[in-house]
């Protein structure tokens, strides 16, 4: 079986799309599969599999290529691969969707991957109304032959705009990287002392809540004011993030650390106490939660898309409602100051991740659904 996987973006700093195509990428060619990527950007990301980029310019809000020659090398790519299945990912973007329509014109069986959710997911009176004001998707998306989605509320949202049958398959971690160390070996492995610490990991975007974690940090340093809090990735808020931890007095306190290399997360979450995902909105699924659990660390994550479905309503971390600082607050202080809860959070969530979440049980399944008599 060969199959062509494509994405807008083949780089780790874009979010979890990226590092989600190469992990099942590696887990695909271990078990037999014939891999190859076919992207519109692509950098710092080996998966061991040829990567083709299209080339062409993008437009400077999006970062989608807008070259009018895309679709027609797109084609020649996958017209040349001989491809029995064109899986793409992402459902709202150019190149995944021009995918998904070559592959039908050449008769190749066509898999969406769905990772997103947007605002307001739950009210489908609106999302019922608005899936018609964009009737290029509603086209698009009928040309596939089967969706995935990464959690419920995708495969809700992503039913708005199509009906094409859908198949939840999470997103998946891999246990055999991501696995508890010692907080005291971490955090000398990581240069870190011995202080009470937070961490959030992730893209600085509006989405992922980072204004109400300040906000809340700034009470836990009253109630325990030795603590840290560590907050790990790029983005376009980094700047004002910054200067609202200043504003608020609690600068000296937070540590932003840009980018961190794959090959250090895994310290990265062992080091941590507590890992917080404060979330607003649009929260697909949150590999970050996965990772963070499979590290032996406990989570507190926000009531937002998949991540009320990975917590399982608070049986595998903390859920507080999203955007309201004293909640996330209270939280944060009542968990630091548990150990034992932490501990049994901990335990219990990394039973559940190995067991539901290790690639090698998500790889299966994304298979199958290759090999179904149905997918045509």
């Amino acid at each position: 079986m060969k199959v062509a996987m494509v994405l807008e973006s083949f780089d780790r700093r874009a979010g979890g799309v990226a590092v989600h195509v190469k992990e099942l990428t590696e887990f695909l060619t271990r078990s037999g599969v014939d891999v190859e990527i076919i992207t519109s950007s692509w950098s710092d990301i080996d998966a061991g599999v040829p990567v083709h980029r299209i080339k062409g310019p993008k437009d400077p809000f999006f970062r989608l290529n807008v070259s009018p020659w895309a679709s027609r090398e797109l084609r020649t790519l996958i017209e040349k691969g001989d491809f029995d299945i064109v899986h793409a990912h992402h459902a709202f973007s150019r190149t995944p969707l021009s995918g998904i329509s070559v592959g039908r014109e050449l008769g190749i069986r066509t898999v969406l991957t769905t990772h997103t959710v947007s605002f307001m997911p739950e009210h489908e009176y609106l999302w019922s109304v608005l899936s018609y004001s964009y009737p290029v998707y509603r086209i698009m998306l009928s040309k596939a032959d089967r969706i995935i989605a990464v959690s419920s509320a995708a495969e809700n949202f992503i039913s708005y705009f199509t009906d094409v049958p859908v198949t939840v398959i999470p997103n998946g971690v891999d246990t055999s990287f991501f696995r508890p160390v010692s907080a005291e070996y971490a955090r000398e492995q990581m240069g870190f002392d011995s202080s009470p610490s937070f961490l959030y990991v992730g893209r600085l975007v509006s989405k992922k809540g980072l204004f109400t974690l300040l906000f809340a940090f700034r009470s836990v340093k009253k109630e325990i004011p030795q603590a840290r809090l560590r907050i790990a990735g790029d983005g376009r808020f980094k700047t004002i993030l910054s200067s609202m931890a200043r504003a608020l007095g609690i600068d000296d306190s937070v540590d932003f650390m840009g980018y961190v290399p794959y090959d250090k997360l895994n310290l990265l979450f062992s080091s941590a106490d507590v890992f917080v995902l404060p979330s607003s909105f649009g929260e697909s699924f949150g590999i970050v939660l996965i990772e963070a659990m499979a590290s032996g660390t406990p989570v507190i994550g926000t009531r937002v898309g998949g991540i009320v479905e990975i917590l399982d309503e608070g049986e595998y971390g903390v859920l507080v409602s999203p955007s309201i600082p004293e909640e996330l607050s209270e939280a944060m202080i009542h968990l630091m100051k548990d150990k034992e809860k932490r501990n049994a959070l901990a335990e219990r969530a990394l039973k559940m991740v190995r067991e539901k979440y290790d690639w090698k049980v998500v790889t299966e399944k994304v298979i199958k659904l290759y090999e179904e008599s149905d997918v045509s």
